[in-house]
């Protein structure tokens, strides 16, 4: 497990459309999870989280954060 594929997973979803087309085809966040783990992404919540944080903390603009909190929100719809 690894915050750097959480980082990996919160860059390539939002630019790469294949990948978010397969994340939306799950139902349930554990279905997600186990999907980015074939996709070789494997991560926990707090490594999510984490990726998070530090993602925005390297922003260095309004639309980038906001790019990032878009991920996070949702990725937190998932049950």
């Amino acid at each position: 497990m690894s915050i750097k594929n959480a980082m990996t997973f919160i860059s390539k979803v939002d630019s790469d459309k294949l990948l978010r087309t397969e994340c939306y085809k799950c139902k349930t966040k554990q279905e997600l999870l186990a999907f980015l783990q074939t996709q070789l992404m494997l991560f926990t919540e707090e490594e999510f989280e984490e990726a998070i944080n530090i993602m925005l903390f390297k922003c260095q603009s309004y639309e980038d954060a906001d790019k990032i909190k878009q991920v996070e929100a949702w990725f937190t719809l998932f049950h």
